[in-house]
């Protein structure tokens, strides 16, 4: 199973950043609600789970950025519960071996490259990683899976290959090629974690809710490391960050950090589930 011709042809970086300005201009209300309505309907959009009525929706990237009604996703009680930072479906996990980590079945990467730097990679060997896609249809906001503190970003331009089954199947590193944001943390205990929002085909920019870091831009830039001093705080259940469409998380804990489930391929995913357990001291 391979990508098909026009997708390696398209200029995508192009494509998604002129779709990413057109989503955040206004349009007439009539035209916006019809559009709106013909992509609820098409991808089954629940909008009875949307904070505001579907008319109060200005933009297209408004809509898709939307939040949930209040208590709609309660958290787990447990404090050593790692909670699902997002909705969305599995696409891997296990285990970190060897420096690699799998993005399909018989389709391994390193995590050198997905974090831009063996460095910080060194602390997940024998750790535990999943990696959750997010649909159209699915709430797009990212929340904190657990308490700590975030040393530092690191944002890696690259390019934006879509991260469906062919492209996993065919594009061998492909979390490692997209642009995206490593989160890089410590638990309340102090062991690494990692949170990695990793851009797509369509995907008009990832923002963060602690930092104003820009996705996307007209020309690549070189990988760039921004460091936190103090540490920022992040607080379980509160929002850390949010895609302008459709992508992936790749979440990664560090052996004395705790441990993700094993979690088959498909399974769904809730914001404030539990998907993994800490280690608290």
């Amino acid at each position: 199973m391979s990508v098909p011709l026009y997708v390696r042809l398209l200029p995508r970086r192009l494509v998604s950043r002129t779709l990413g300005f057109l989503a955040r201009r206004r349009v007439p209300r009539w035209l916006l609600q019809r559009v709106l309505r013909a992509y609820c309907k098409g991808f089954g959009v629940d909008l009875t789970e949307a904070a505001a009525p579907l008319e109060s929706f200005r933009t297209f990237d408004a809509f898709f950025t939307r939040p949930l009604r209040d208590g709609l996703r309660p958290l787990d009680p447990d404090p050593a519960a790692f909670l699902s930072p997002v909705d969305a479906r599995v696409y891997m996990s296990g285990p970190v071996e060897a420096g690699t980590i799998l993005q399909a079945k018989g389709v391994p990467y390193t995590l050198a490259e997905l974090l831009g730097s063996a460095d910080d990679a060194a602390p997940f060997e024998g750790g535990t990683f999943v990696t959750a896609y997010l649909s159209p249809k699915d709430y797009h906001r990212i929340h904190w899976p657990l308490t700590g503190s975030v040393d530092r970003i690191r944002h890696l331009p690259g390019d934006l290959w879509p991260v469906n089954d062919r492209a996993l199947a065919g594009v061998r590193g492909l979390f490692a090629r997209n642009e995206r944001i490593a989160v890089l943390g410590r638990t309340s205990s102090g062991a690494a974690f990692a949170m990695v929002p990793v851009g797509a085909l369509n995907v008009g920019s990832i923002g963060l809710e602690f930092h104003d870091v820009r996705t996307n831009r007209p020309f690549r830039r070189a990988p760039r490391t921004i460091p936190f001093a103090p540490p920022v705080a992040a607080t379980r259940g509160d929002r850390a960050a949010w895609f302008s469409f459709g992508s992936a998380v790749v979440l990664l804990l560090s052996p004395a950090a705790g441990r993700l489930d094993a979690l088959e391929p498909g399974t769904l995913l809730r914001v404030g589930r539990r998907m993994g357990t800490l280690t608290l001291r």
